[in-house]
């Protein structure tokens, strides 16, 4: 008898695919995350390493803003750190849609992941010029790695809230998330640009953090935005305010701007969970005074 080999090898293959689909969808997201972090991972590894090699001419920006001329310089840096963060917010996308909650949910905001990995990425593109050796820059590269593997493992971690491993992942979120603004603000601050360009990356930065800050204190998203649009306003304003101050060193503005950040955080996250009451504030004040005079007795040249 003569075998049809085609509809033998179509017919398996169907049979092979029809149990890949029916397989239950639990066993399957361990495996999955894992492997889509990894990959993740080792691109902007690769893009990190490539942004030292890749040189693209510059391109400058003008335009006129409130009647006087900007310019806006956009260098290979710039261009790499926008790509590379670009691609860290995908793959943190992809990821937050790996998980079933968000299987189960397809209209849930998974836009507030983008914000710590896309900031990990510029951060590290902009550090890696800088710094003398290779062997130093390898080194941190390889560090950067780390901190955004940990960074996805645990965005994955607090999409269901309650669940083993969630409380341990929120810290290092938290962690990561006020380092990287601390890193932020001191690049920003000490570019010493004008306050409409200073002033607006900022707001829009402290506004993304704020928000994966904020996100896992309550159910209404809503309230979460709102809060964290506020607590961009307020440390754009300030930036804005600090750059009159011609004198004071970048390292010193860069705290300033981390203890306003902090306080915001710290009393919006009361304020969502209802436990902002008299007694509270007090402390944030009591904190405040004790943070500014810290800064004044021991910040350079403040």
């Amino acid at each position: 008898m003569q075998i049809n080999h085609w509809r033998f090898w179509r017919v398996g293959f169907l049979e092979l695919f029809e149990r890949w689909r029916r397989r239950p969808r639990t066993e399957s997201f361990d495996l999955d995350y894992r492997d889509h972090i990894s990959v993740t991972v080792w691109v902007l590894i690769f893009g990190f390493a490539l942004s030292l090699i890749v040189q693209i001419p510059t391109a400058v920006i003008r335009f006129r803003a409130f009647g006087t001329p900007t310019e806006i310089e956009l260098t290979s840096t710039t261009i790499m750190g926008l790509t590379l963060a670009i691609a860290a917010s995908a793959g943190a996308e992809s990821l937050i849609r790996l998980h079933p909650k968000r299987q189960a949910n397809r209209l849930g905001l998974t836009w507030v992941y983008w914000a710590l990995p896309a900031a990990m990425s510029i951060i590290t593109v902009v550090l890696l010029p800088s710094l003398p050796t290779r062997l130093l820059q390898v080194l941190v590269i390889l560090i950067a790695g780390v901190l955004l593997a940990v960074a996805f493992f645990s965005l994955y971690a607090t999409v269901e809230p309650g669940q083993p491993g969630f409380r341990r992942a929120r810290l290092w979120l938290d962690a990561l998330a006020y380092g990287v603004a601390l890193l932020l603000f001191l690049f920003v601050y000490q570019a010493r640009t004008r306050s409409l360009l200073s002033g607006t990356l900022i707001a829009l930065t402290a506004t993304l953090l704020a928000v994966e800050l904020l996100r896992t204190s309550s159910n209404e998203m809503r309230r979460v935005l709102i809060y964290s649009a506020v607590i961009g306003l307020l440390l754009g304003e300030m930036t804005w305010a600090l750059n009159y101050w011609p004198l004071l060193p970048g390292l010193t503005g860069g705290l300033l701007l981390l203890l306003g950040f902090y306080l915001a955080i710290g009393i919006a996250l009361q304020s969502l969970q209802g436990r902002l009451t008299k007694r509270v504030m007090i402390e944030f004040g009591v904190f405040a005074v004790i943070a500014v005079i810290l800064i004044t007795l021991f910040g350079p040249g403040f």
